[in-house]
């Protein structure tokens, strides 16, 4: 009985689906050649946005770190 009812239940399912799937509307050609261009100009905009701030930011940790072995009078100096 309960294996039945299994069945009906997934048919049931299926269709379910089905009619749901009937009621998507897909985007036109026109507005997915538009998302994808404005996809793609961000993708350049954050990748040198983000090129810039790793850049600074290896930068500034190689000057910070400079600072501190160029002077000579800090702890361990020898001096």
């Amino acid at each position: 009985m309960a294996d039945k009812k299994a069945k009906v239940g997934v048919v049931k399912y299926f269709g379910q689906v089905r009619q749901e799937g009937r009621k998507v509307v897909w985007p036109t050609m026109n507005e997915t050649m538009i998302t994808t261009v404005l996809v793609l100009i961000l993708m350049v905009i954050f990748g040198i946005f983000f090129f810039f701030v790793d850049w600074f930011a290896a930068n500034g940790t190689q000057f910070l770190l400079s600072i501190g072995t160029d002077s000579g009078s800090g702890p361990g100096a020898g001096g």
